[in-house]
């Protein structure tokens, strides 16, 4: 029993290094930033797409993040456009909130930083609506996106929402994981 025992606490101790190993030699991709958009297309082609937009992205704390989008329709200009989404990083990836998220993907690049926002409509003709936006350092001037953009903060920090839903912290993040492209395929 005794070297059964040694073996199983051998093995447990490799398995803890070899995660651990894992877990450092993988960073985390860095998001936070602000993007704008560089396309927006969709499938069948219609004009339920964006035609200006922006994502900023914030860190809230060490395994929370907030997605802001502010935008504006195509067909539509005067109309709402805008959302929110809080994201937590886990030990196999980064999740979106579980709430209202399950028509949508995201994809990540780190090599370019360019983010992809792929979207389910609920249309009869089932369209998807693809929007690829491009990291930037130039501030937010378009008025039309800097209301809509603090409009979505506003939202994302509402006490009323904070205590219909509970705080981001102990909401689900389970169903929709933001997607990473892995850097060794696209290297040259």
């Amino acid at each position: 029993m005794t070297a059964f025992s040694k073996i199983r606490g051998a093995v447990a101790v490799a398995a803890l290094t070899l995660c651990a190993g894992a877990a450092a030699q993988a960073p985390k991709p860095k998001l936070v930033g602000e993007y704008n958009l560089l396309s927006s297309t969709t499938v069948p082609p219609s004009t339920w797409g964006y035609s200006k937009a922006r994502v900023s992205i914030k860190q809230l704390d060490d395994h929370h993040l907030l997605i802001l989008l502010a935008c504006e329709w195509k067909r539509e200009p005067k109309a709402v456009c805008g959302d929110y989404f809080y994201a937590q990083w886990r030990d196999d990836g980064l999740y979106l909130q579980d709430m209202n998220t399950f028509a949508m993907r995201l994809y990540f690049d780190p090599a370019t930083r360019k983010l992809t926002i792929i979207s389910r409509g609920a249309d009869p003709k089932q369209s998807v609506r693809h929007e690829v936006f491009d990291t930037t350092t130039a501030p937010l001037v378009d008025t039309a996106l800097v209301r809509r953009m603090k409009r979505e903060q506003s939202n994302a920090d509402s006490k009323e929402n904070r205590r219909v839903f509970g705080p981001y912290t102990k909401w689900d993040y389970r169903e929709n994981r933001i997607e990473f492209q892995r850097q060794d395929l696209t290297a040259p």
